[in-house]
C-alpha cells in the first residue's frame, strides 16, 4: 500500500508537474503549427487556388499566430521549470568517471 502512496506523491511532485506542463505546452505548440501548416498546404496544393482558399489560409494564420506565440512562451517557461525542479542527486549520476 505504501508503494502506491509513494508513486502517487511522486506524480504530484513539482518535477513531475513541471515535466507535464512542459510536454503539454510543446505538444500544443506543435499541434497549432501543424494545423496552420496543413491549412496553408491545402490552400496551395489541392488545386483550388481560389481567393476563398487563400482567405481561409489567412484566417488560420491570423488565429494560429497568437496561439502559437502563447504556446511558445509557455514552452520556454516549462523548460525553465523542468531545469529548476531537477533533483541535484540525479544530476550527479550523469557524470562520467573521467570527469572526477
Amino acid at each position: 500500500m505504501s508503494n502506491r502512496l509513494s508513486r502517487a506523491s511522486d506524480r504530484l511532485s513539482g518535477a513531475w508537474l513541471a515535466r507535464a506542463f512542459a510536454a503539454l505546452s510543446v505538444l500544443g505548440l506543435l499541434v497549432t503549427v501543424a494545423g496552420v501548416a496543413a491549412m496553408a498546404i491545402a490552400a496551395e496544393s489541392i488545386g483550388r487556388k481560389t481567393w476563398g482558399a487563400y482567405f481561409a489560409m489567412e484566417q488560420a494564420m491570423a488565429i494560429g499566430t497568437p496561439v502559437a506565440v502563447v504556446f511558445a512562451g509557455l514552452s520556454v517557461l516549462g523548460g525553465f521549470a523542468v531545469v529548476y525542479t531537477t533533483d541535484t542527486s540525479t544530476a550527479g549520476s550523469t557524470r562520467r568517471s573521467s570527469d572526477d
